[in-house]
């Protein structure tokens, strides 16, 4: 099967195209203007376009013959969403509308989006399910609800089928260190380069950690023929901010200080995955303690390589 990823140099998106390449029927085309992403996320064996999402001459090669989009690509950032609107409008509305139009110009089976938690906003309950009321609070989590509508729109007029992904906290190796987002890959490279690290609002904020391996999983499941609709794609747990930073400090040491929260916090969220485990056959696997020490491993191996070694805490491997 002819497979498209756009953002397939990024985060989630790398982590698709290595499940894809796994059966070696699958043929996959990356999409990605390496912004974010990196050339060397890229797995051998498949063929890289570098371009932006909102090249249409771009698209129409990459789609060429494919069957399945996965649409990763996005200006991914709650809190940078606000001073980066005109970055997040061009990527996440205009680049998004043309992934999808370009779709269902080239007549493909299914498009697989990556949309967010940040579409529901602050939850009424703290278990958030696909029915629960969508009021996100920031121009990000605005930009997915209206893909997310536009998607709907354009499938049911072109008559492709559509799966709608709603990621929580995605956490794992190969996540772009930013003061926006990838509040795990944060704290861990913060206290390994011997910083303290910030923790904004009282910490109390509560939120689904999700390993990427498994989000990327839901995107494998969610190609099979005939499965339509929106999925949550969480853990079904939530932990504290306090308790990560806690968890990072006992394994790395180190120290925390408070910040004011800025706009668009969601203060308490866990995503309800009883639809993606019926429907999907959705079965997440990471274990936070575990994949933690991980992380912690892998983040110390890529600050060594990046010359940081002479400053580095060593870190304790397990937390107790």
């Amino acid at each position: 099967m002819r497979c498209l990823v756009t953002g397939g140099a990024g985060f989630i998106g790398s982590h698709v195209v290595e499940l894809l390449l796994e059966d070696p029927g699958n043929e996959v085309v990356v999409v990605d203007n390496l912004m974010t992403g990196s050339r060397d996320n890229v797995s051998g064996g498949c063929t890289f376009i570098q371009a932006d999402i909102c090249s249409r001459s771009a698209l129409r090669e990459a789609m060429k013959d494919v069957e399945v989009v996965f649409h990763n690509a996005a200006f991914v950032s709650i809190r940078g969403s606000f001073a980066g609107l005109h970055n997040e409008l061009y990527t996440n509305c205009l680049g998004t509308l043309a992934v999808f139009e370009e779709a269902a110009r080239a007549r493909v089976r299914k498009v697989i989006f990556a949309s967010s938690m940040a579409v529901y906003g602050e939850a009424l309950l703290v278990t958030v399910a696909e029915e629960s009321p969508t009021l996100p609070l920031s121009p990000y989590g605005l930009s997915k609800l209206r893909g997310e509508m536009v998607l709907r729109t354009l499938a049911g007029r072109c008559g492709f089928e559509h799966v709608i992904l709603r990621y929580f906290n995605t956490y794992g190796t190969r996540q772009t260190p930013s003061d926006y987002v990838g509040v795990m890959t944060t704290f861990i490279r913060r206290a390994l380069l011997g910083e303290p690290i910030t923790v904004y609002g009282d910490g109390r904020q509560t939120r689904d950690f999700v390993h990427v391996r498994d989000v990327a999983q839901a995107n494998l499941l969610a190609m099979k023929p005939g499965v339509t609709g929106t999925f949550n794609i969480g853990s079904g747990h939530e932990l504290s901010i306090n308790q990560l930073a806690d968890m990072v400090l006992e394994m790395v040491g180190g120290a925390k200080f408070y910040e004011p929260a800025p706009p668009g916090e969601i203060l308490c969220i866990r995503a309800d995955i009883r639809r993606a485990r019926d429907v999907l056959g959705y079965n997440p696997q990471g274990d936070i303690r575990v994949v933690l020490g991980e992380l912690v491993d892998w983040w110390e191996q890529k600050l060594r390589a990046e010359g940081h070694g002479d400053r580095l805490r060593k870190p304790r491997r397990h937390v107790a």
